[in-house]
């Protein structure tokens, strides 16, 4: 298990640099490389055949960022991921812009997901990051 630190670092004018821990997240391997196929009220995700399919309608996500985002959050229902988190799993390399890009590739599996269901399987948790979540019912 990894551990994902938020750091501050600040420099005074003198040239001293201090550093303050803000958080600190424990990471688990994402079920990204995972065979089980995993299921939802109406929603399936086969990691084996790299689909998604809402009442067997086939969801087109794109391989790199959008299966693996939404594999990586339906991992693990309810727990809340940083976007921090999920750009580590999914992107593997060093951050750029991160907020920007998972925004995107959530709004985009969002957008996809909308053209077949109402449900909202991905919530965001303000000032944190985004949950995956099981919605019964319609």
């Amino acid at each position: 298990m990894e551990q994902v630190e938020i750091i501050l670092r600040t420099t005074d004018p003198a040239g001293e640099v201090t550093e303050q821990i803000l958080a600190k997240f424990d990471t688990e391997d994402p079920a990204i490389g995972s065979d089980k196929v995993l299921q939802y009220s109406g929603l399936c995700i086969d990691p084996i055949q790299h689909q998604v399919f809402y009442e067997g309608n086939t969801l087109p996500l794109t391989e790199t960022y959008e299966f693996q985002t939404l594999v990586y959050l339906a991992s693990q229902p309810g727990r809340v991921y940083t976007k921090e988190q999920i750009y580590q799993a999914v992107w593997k390399e060093e951050p750029v812009d991160v907020s920007s890009a998972v925004f995107c590739i959530i709004r985009n599996i969002r957008q996809k997901l909308r053209k077949v269901t109402t449900k909202e399987y991905i919530q965001t948790v303000w000032g944190v990051g985004y949950k995956f979540v099981d919605v019964p019912g319609e």
